[in-house]
C-alpha cells in the first residue's frame, strides 16, 4: 500500500515543484539499529529522500526519528506503537498513525472491567516495543489489575526461561501477549508445545492485530480455542468516514500491478497497510502544499555530503503544515497537534475483539466484542465499554462460562496439614470399621464444605503435639507443608514469611484460671454503701440539727415573732425535753420519706422539714445504687480482673503464668505484658497444657484462645473458668505459601461462606455444646444469686436490738410509773 500511494499520485499526475514523486524501499529486521541508521543515511544522500515512512520496528523508529530531528526530515510511523514515541519534545519531526500501546492498555482495561478480572500475566517480546507495551500496561492498570508475572521472550535466542513453570506458579490465569505478529506466532508455538498453559487452563489475549493469520493453522488446535485477539479494524466497518475514492483507486492500482497478491475483500486488508498508505499520502500532500507556498527552497538540502550535518532547508514550514493539515484517508481523519506525535483524539484507532472458535471446518476467527464508542473516549471515567456482537464467545474452560482470572482448585488434590486443637480439629475416640481415623471439629467441617463447593480432593497430615504454631508457619514457608489449616493467627511477623487466606475466624484471647471459692458476705454488708464517717455526718449534720431547729421553731416560749396556736402544734409541749423528743420523731419520718402523724405548724418548721425531705431523696438514691453495686461486687469478685493485672508479672509471679511457646499467645504476652523484657514465665508445649497444668496446680493462669477456652471448660475441665475480658483480637487464616496460585479461589469461597453465615453456624455448633455448665446454668446459678439469711442477718440484728431497746424503755417507763404511784400512795397513807 506504500507503493500504491506513490503510484496513485503518479496516476493523478501529482508533482512536487514539477517533479514526479518517486520512492525507495529498504527492508530491515529490527535487530541491527546501526545497520538501519547507515542505510538511511546513504539513502538520504543517494536518492534525495524528503520524508520517511517507517521503519516497522520501534527499536529502529526511535533512532531514525532522532535522525529526523537532526536533519529536519519528517518520519511517519505506520506500525510503531511504543509509548515513548508520543513525546513531541523528544521527537519533533515524528508522526505516528496507529495508536500507541497506552491506548491498547486502556481498551484492555475496559475489557478487564467488563468481566471483573483483577489480575493477568504479561508475555512481552524482549525489545523496546515489548518493554514499552509492558510499561503502558503497568501505568494504565495501576491498582485495578495486578500483573502477577511479566515474562520476557528473548529475541536473540527465541525462547523463554521455563514459561510453563512461571505460568503454573502464577495466581493469574489470564495471559496478555505484547508482541508483534511474527513473535506472537513463535510464542504461541512454544506455549502449545509446553502444554497445559493455554486452553482450557489459561485465557490468552493477543494484541498483534494480524497475528491470527499464522496461528490458526497451528497443530495444537484444542489449545487455541477461546483465545481473544484485540484487533485494529478499518473505519468502514464501524461506519466512520473514510475516503472510499482513495481506497477504490488504491485497490485498482494494486490489482493491476500485483494481481497475484490482490484480493478485493476490503475487510481483510491489513490495517497497517492502510496506515502505510495514509503515511505516504500525508507526505505527498504536505510537500505539495509546501512547494506551492515556497517553490524556491521546498526541496533543497544543505550539506548533503554529510548525513548528520545535512539539513532540510524549509523544515520549519514543512512541519508547520504537517501539524496543522487534515485530510480523510483510508483510516479516517488524519490530523496532528502541536503537543503529541499521536493523531488528534486517537482518530484512526477502532478496535474489536475476535475469538478463535472451533467448528466442523476447523478454527475460525469471529468478532465477538466491539466498543460502543471510539478510542478517544477510553479514559477511566468515560462511558465507553465493550459490548457484545451477535456472535457469542467460546471461552476456554466452558464455552458458555466466563473464566475467572485466577486459578481454580477444581480437580486438584491438596495435602492439608492439620493440628489437634479442640474445637477446631479433633480426632474421634474410635476409628471406623476399617480402622481408619475419623476426625471432627470446625476446621474439618470447613474443609469438607470447601471441598464440596470447590471440587477439590484432600488428604490430611496431622502434626504432632510437640509441633508449635510457629513451626507450622515455617513448614509452609519451606514448602514442606502444602497448606496448613489450624487455629493459626495472622500476625505481621508471620505474613512476612507466608501468605494467609481470608479470615476463617475472628479470634480473641482469654485468661483461664481455677474456679475460686465465693467470698463470704459480711452480715452487716448492707451498711457498707455508706462509710461510718458518712453515717455519722448524716446523723450529726442533718438529723440532729434539723430536729433541734424544728423543736426551737415550735416551742411556745421562743421569740414573740413566732406566733402560733399551741393547740395546733403536735410538736410543742411545755417540757423542752418532750418537744425535742417529738421533733426527733417527726424528723426521722421526714428523713426516711415516710412522714409522721405529728404536724409542724410554723413556717420555718415546715421549710426545715422540706429541706430534710430533699436531702433524703438524694441519700436514699445514693444508698440504693451503692447497695446494689456493693453486693454485686462482693458476690463476683475474681482475683484476676483483666490482662492488665499481669503487666510485668505484678499480681502474680511470672512462673505461675502459662503461655504456649512459639505461638501468637507468646508473641502477645512478650510484647504487651512484659514489654519485650525477658521474663521467666511457664512455657507450655501444646494448647491442652493450658488446662492440664492449671488442674495440676503447676500454674495459676493461662493464656489461650477464646473458642478453645470456652470449649474445654464446658466439655472437660469443669473446675476451670474464664477471668477478665477478651483481649488480643486477631484473625485465623489458612497458611499458604507465598504466591500460591489458588489463593484467590480459596478466598472467594471463604468470603462467600462467611457472608451467608455458614461459617458462624458451623462454629456455633461446637461452642454451644455444654456439659459442665448445664446444671450450673439451670439450678446452681439461680440459687447462688439469691440473698441468704446469713448475708442479711445484720439487718435482723439491728431490728432486734432496736425493738428490744424500745421494749425495754417501755418496761422501764411502766416500772417507773408503778414505783411513782406506789410512793405517792404510801405518802398519802402516812399523811
Amino acid at each position: 500500500m506504500f507503493r500504491t500511494a506513490i503510484l496513485l499520485a503518479q496516476r493523478r499526475n501529482m508533482t512536487i515543484n514539477g517533479k514526479q514523486i518517486a520512492y525507495h524501499v529498504e527492508e530491515t529486521n529490527g535487530r541491527d539499529v546501526i545497520e538501519t541508521l547507515d542505510r538511511t543515511c546513504r539513502s538520504i544522500a543517494e536518492y534525495q529522500i524528503l520524508g520517511i515512512v517507517g521503519p516497522e520496528y520501534s527499536t529502529e523508529a526511535r533512532t531514525v526519528a532522532r535522525l529526523g530531528n537532526r536533519v529536519g526530515l519528517p518520519v511517519v510511523g505506520y506500525s510503531t506503537t511504543e509509548p515513548e514515541l508520543s513525546d513531541r519534545n523528544a521527537y519533533r519531526t515524528f508522526y505516528r498513525l496507529p495508536p500507541s500501546e497506552v491506548t491498547t492498555a486502556r481498551v484492555l482495561l475496559k475489557l478487564f472491567k467488563k468481566y471483573t478480572w483483577n489480575s493477568t500475566n504479561v508475555i512481552y517480546q524482549g525489545d523496546t516495543y515489548g518493554q514499552g507495551g509492558l510499561q503502558a500496561l503497568t501505568e494504565v492498570f495501576t491498582d485495578e489489575v495486578d500483573i502477577s508475572r511479566s515474562i520476557r521472550f528473548d529475541l536473540f535466542v527465541n525462547q523463554f526461561d521455563n514459561i510453563k513453570r512461571q505460568l503454573e506458579d502464577s495466581p493469574s490465569r489470564i495471559v496478555i501477549v505484547m508482541a508483534n505478529a511474527n513473535v506472537t506466532t513463535q510464542i504461541i508455538q512454544f506455549a502449545a508445545e509446553a502444554g497445559n498453559i493455554m486452553a482450557p487452563s489459561f485465557l490468552w489475549i493477543l494484541t498483534a492485530s494480524n497475528s491470527s493469520m499464522n496461528i490458526l493453522a497451528n497443530e495444537h488446535i484444542n489449545q487455541l480455542i477461546g483465545m481473544l485477539i484485540l484487533r485494529l479494524i478499518p473505519t468502514d466497518t464501524v461506519n466512520i468516514s473514510a475516503s472510499t475514492y482513495l481506497l477504490d483507486e488504491a485497490l485498482d492500482i494494486w490489482e493491476k500491478n500485483d494481481p497475484n497478491s490482490f484480493h478485493d475483500n476490503q475487510r481483510h486488508i491489513d490495517i497497517y497497510a492502510r496506515y502505510a498508505f495514509d503515511a505516504s499520502w500525508m507526505l505527498i500532500l504536505a510537500f505539495q502544499q509546501l512547494c506551492q507556498n515556497n517553490p524556491t527552497t521546498c526541496l533543497s538540502f544543505e550539506n548533503t555530503s554529510n548525513c548528520f550535518a545535512s539539513r532540510l532547508t524549509a523544515q520549519k514550514e514543512l512541519h508547520k503544515i504537517l501539524q496543522t493539515m487534515s485530510f480523510i484517508g483510508l483510516t479516517g481523519r488524519v490530523q496532528f497537534g502541536l503537543n503529541s506525535t499521536d493523531r488528534v483524539d486517537d482518530t484512526g484507532a477502532y478496535y474489536v475483539i475476535s475469538n478463535i472458535q472451533s467448528s466442523m471446518d476447523g478454527l475460525h476467527l469471529v468478532d465477538v466484542l466491539k466498543l460502543n464508542g471510539t478510542v478517544l473516549n477510553t479514559n477511566r471515567n468515560c462511558t465507553t465499554e465493550w459490548t457484545n456482537t451477535t456472535n457469542s464467545i467460546q471461552w476456554p474452560r466452558k464455552w458458555d462460562e466466563v473464566p475467572t482470572d485466577y486459578a481454580l482448585l477444581k480437580g486438584k488434590t491438596l495435602n492439608i496439614t492439620v493440628y489437634i486443637s479442640p474445637p477446631f480439629f479433633m480426632k474421634r475416640s474410635s476409628p471406623d470399621i476399617h480402622e481408619k481415623d475419623l476426625y471432627e471439629g470446625y476446621i474439618h467441617e470447613l474443609i469438607t464444605l470447601l471441598s464440596e463447593k470447590m471440587g477439590f480432593y484432600f488428604t490430611y497430615t496431622v502434626a504432632s503435639d510437640e509441633t508449635s504454631y510457629d513451626e507450622l508457619v515455617d513448614c509452609v514457608k519451606n514448602r514442606t507443608c502444602e497448606i496448613v489449616m489450624a487455629d493459626l493467627a495472622i500476625t505481621p511477623a508471620r505474613e512476612n514469611k507466608i501468605d494467609f487466606s481470608a479470615s476463617i475466624y475472628a479470634n480473641t484471647m482469654r485468661l483461664v484460671v481455677r474456679k475460686s471459692k465465693q467470698e463470704k458476705i459480711d452480715p452487716f454488708a448492707f451498711l457498707n454503701p455508706f462509710s461510718l464517717a458518712l453515717w455519722l455526718t448524716i446523723v450529726g449534720a442533718i438529723y440532729f440539727p434539723s430536729a433541734l431547729l424544728i423543736a426551737f421553731y415550735e416551742h411556745r416560749k421562743m421569740n414573740s415573732n413566732f406566733e402560733h396556736d399551741e393547740n395546733n402544734s403536735h410538736i410543742y409541749d411545755k417540757s423542752w425535753i418532750k418537744t425535742i423528743g417529738r421533733s426527733l420523731y417527726q424528723t426521722i419520718g421526714a428523713l426516711i420519706q415516710r412522714g409522721s402523724e405529728l404536724q409542724v405548724v410554723t413556717l420555718y418548721g415546715r421549710i426545715q422539714t422540706v429541706i430534710v425531705w430533699l436531702m433524703s431523696i438524694i441519700l436514699v438514691a445514693l444508698f440504693t445504687s451503692n447497695l446494689i453495686v456493693n453486693f454485686t461486687a462482693q458476690r463476683e469478685k475474681p482475683w484476676l480482673q483483666s490482662i492488665d493485672d499481669l503487666k510485668m508479672c505484678g499480681s502474680i509471679g511470672c512462673n505461675r503464668i502459662g503461655v504456649i511457646e512459639r505461638s501468637q499467645h507468646e508473641e502477645y504476652f512478650t510484647k504487651e505484658v512484659t514489654n519485650n523484657i525477658p521474663m521467666n514465665y511457664h512455657h507450655l508445649k501444646h494448647p491442652k497444657e493450658c488446662f492440664t497444668k492449671l488442674v495440676d496446680g503447676h500454674i495459676d493462669v493461662a493464656l489461650t484462645d477464646s473458642p478453645t477456652a470456652e470449649y474445654m471448660i464446658q466439655k472437660e475441665y469443669c473446675q476451670l473458668e474464664l477471668a477478665g475480658t477478651p483481649f488480643g483480637r486477631s484473625d485465623f487464616g489458612v497458611a499458604l505459601p507465598k504466591q500460591w496460585p489458588y489463593k484467590q479461589d480459596l478466598d472467594a469461597h471463604i468470603l462467600e461462606l462467611r457472608t451467608n453465615g455458614e461459617i458462624d453456624r458451623r462454629f456455633a455448633a461446637y461452642i454451644q455444646q455444654k456439659n459442665c455448665d448445664v446444671n450450673y446454668d439451670n439450678e446452681s446459678k439461680n440459687l447462688n444469686n439469691r440473698l441468704g439469711v446469713y448475708e442479711s442477718s445484720g439487718l435482723f440484728y439491728i431490728f432486734v436490738a432496736l425493738t428490744g431497746l424500745n421494749f425495754a424503755l417501755c418496761l422501764l417507763r411502766r416500772l417507773f410509773n408503778h414505783i411513782s404511784k406506789w410512793h405517792r400512795g404510801r405518802y398519802n397513807v402516812q399523811n
